[in-house]
């Protein structure tokens, strides 16, 4: 795992974030001051893959967004976490 990976899981585990399914593996994240994120999360061979629109998801950067996303998409899909989230789609 990635410093830029630990710090998001890190930030995930401190921030109140809500994530809620839009339908066909795409989540909505608000965080504590009311922005909303959208993350859509895809599985290529094997491995899970996913985009955020904030500004660090569209620079390929990992954000505390996906993993808060990755939290609600297991629990839908019962997709296992092993892998690290790669951020492109």
């Amino acid at each position: 795992m990635t410093k830029r990976m630990e710090n998001a899981v890190r930030k995930a585990r401190q921030a109140k974030c809500h994530a809620r399914s839009l339908g066909g593996r795409r989540y909505e994240v608000t965080t504590p001051r009311g922005h909303r994120y959208t993350i859509r999360m895809e599985m290529r061979d094997g491995q899970r893959y996913a985009i955020c629109n904030c500004a660090a998801g569209t620079a390929n950067q990992p954000c505390y967004h996906i993993i808060g996303a990755a939290l609600l998409d297991t629990a839908i899909t019962g997709c296992p976490t092993r892998h690290p989230l790669q951020r492109t789609l």
